[in-house]
């Protein structure tokens, strides 16, 4: 006798057909009628995650646990989203819970590893990786994270090594390279970081942590030219200070990113300190949203077009690697009294920016400034640093290159500093 085919079959053939918008329709009628399923709120969870959707399908996956309580896909798959929308503790709750669980998942060990390296444990991060690593032996990704782990924890020679290692296996990826650079400056190698950095560039010319390192590298090696070309910054950084007053409401700007539901105090693994940060906006969301994504489009379109008539900037390297298709992502920032921003990079974008809501009201002219040119502490970089000041003004909306170092000063002021940042991210 042939088993009868229910709803979830057809939600699962609906899914294997790529038909998302279909499974999501018959899932959301068939929990109406009925709720207490776990299969199904896992089902449509997934979906959700998959579409980006992460508070959906964390509701989903709650949902679901009440039911069935330590499934670890259920657990797994929630512990994913949350690391992805930044909130680091819960996430860690879950993946640590499915280490009791199984601990032969060596996944699991993976993501606790991450989790405690995204938030500056690197004994943590190092003693979950190597625990990984005896379960997968060579496996370059979790070699990787030990390799990196062991950088922060002042063990660089031997980082230099375990890096080596992942080079055997993986000797043309992008990312390897980089740290293995990275790497290579921790112990004062300059001329071998600069050498990887520009192997690295032939491999893949979008790659910004590489330009970065080359400004980095040419600093200390005295290659001067190659440093002016890369921090032309007459060239190179775009402000606009009138499209927001046509197009934008920045008092409704301001409560929104105030009142945003995501922002998380100095969140794990960003540049922020004593201020918060939202994950990825949905700019589809709400109407003002709406209009600061068209400001946002109008403006790097117009970037793109000033950038690609400027015949000094033909053959710099960064212009080799402009983006034919790209897509937006941005984020609020929100820093309070003694609120700044590290020195970083936007490794994902080519193209980056922030717009600024509100300077708030700054005690001296020097508080909450943006500086560029200034690279991540703990390097042992001894020439000066090409820096340049930006005066944060309310409406004002400045375009840097990805790969250029950015940070703040320490804002001191009555009321908070709010900016939305943003990256071009390249489509291939």
């Amino acid at each position: 006798m042939s088993r009868q085919i229910t709803s979830t079959d057809c939600i699962r053939e609906l899914i294997q057909q790529g038909q998302p918008a279909a499974a999501i329709e018959l899932l959301d009628r068939a929990l109406l009628v009925a709720p207490q399923d776990p299969e199904r709120h896992y089902l449509r969870g997934m979906l959700h995650a998959a579409a980006g959707r992460n508070l959906q399908a964390i509701h989903d996956f709650d949902a679901a646990l009440l039911m069935a309580p330590d499934l670890p896909p259920l657990l797994f798959n929630r512990g994913l989203v949350l690391f992805r929308i930044e909130r680091m503790n819960e996430a860690l709750l879950d993946f640590e819970r499915l280490s009791q669980i199984n601990p032969a998942n060596t996944d699991t060990w993976i993501n606790i590893g991450l989790i405690h390296a995204r938030c500056g444990n690197a004994v943590a991060a190092l003693e979950n990786l190597q625990k990984a690593e005896r379960q997968r032996p060579g496996d370059p990704v979790i070699l990787r994270g030990i390799a990196n782990a062991l950088r922060e924890t002042d063990q660089a020679d031997a980082a230099a090594l375990v890096h080596q290692r992942v080079l055997s296996i993986i000797p043309s990826d992008p990312a390897a390279l980089t740290d293995y650079a990275l790497c290579m400056l921790s112990l004062g190698r300059i001329q071998q970081a600069d050498e990887v950095y520009r192997r690295v560039l032939m491999l893949d010319p979008t790659d910004q942590t590489a330009l970065a390192g080359l400004y980095m590298t040419g600093k200390e090696l005295g290659n001067d030219k190659l440093v002016d070309q890369l921090m032309d910054y007459g060239r190179l950084l775009g402000s606009n200070d009138v499209l927001a007053s046509t197009m934008i409401n920045l008092d409704a700007l301001r409560e929104l990113s105030l009142s945003h539901s995501g922002l998380i105090w100095e969140p794990a693994g960003r540049s922020t300190t004593l201020g918060r940060q939202s994950p990825i906006l949905d700019l589809s969301q709400d109407q003002e949203l709406q209009r600061f994504e068209q400001l946002l489009l109008q403006a790097v379109e117009s970037r793109i077009r000033a950038l690609s008539a400027a015949a000094p900037l033909s053959d710099h390297p960064w212009m080799k690697a402009m983006p034919r298709h790209w897509r937006l992502q941005s984020w609020i920032t929100v820093l309070e009294q003694g609120g700044h921003q590290a020195p970083h990079i936007h490794p994902a974008g080519w193209l980056s920016g922030v717009f600024y809501v509100d300077p708030g009201q700054p005690d001296t002219p020097a508080a909450g400034n943006l500086l560029f040119g200034h690279p991540q502490e703990g390097l042992p970089l001894q020439r000066p640093d090409m820096e340049h000041k930006v005066i944060p003004t309310s409406g004002r909306l400045v375009t840097f290159p990805s790969y250029f170092f950015h940070n703040t000063t320490a804002y001191q002021g009555r009321s908070p500093r709010i900016s939305i940042a943003f990256d071009v991210i390249p489509m291939r």
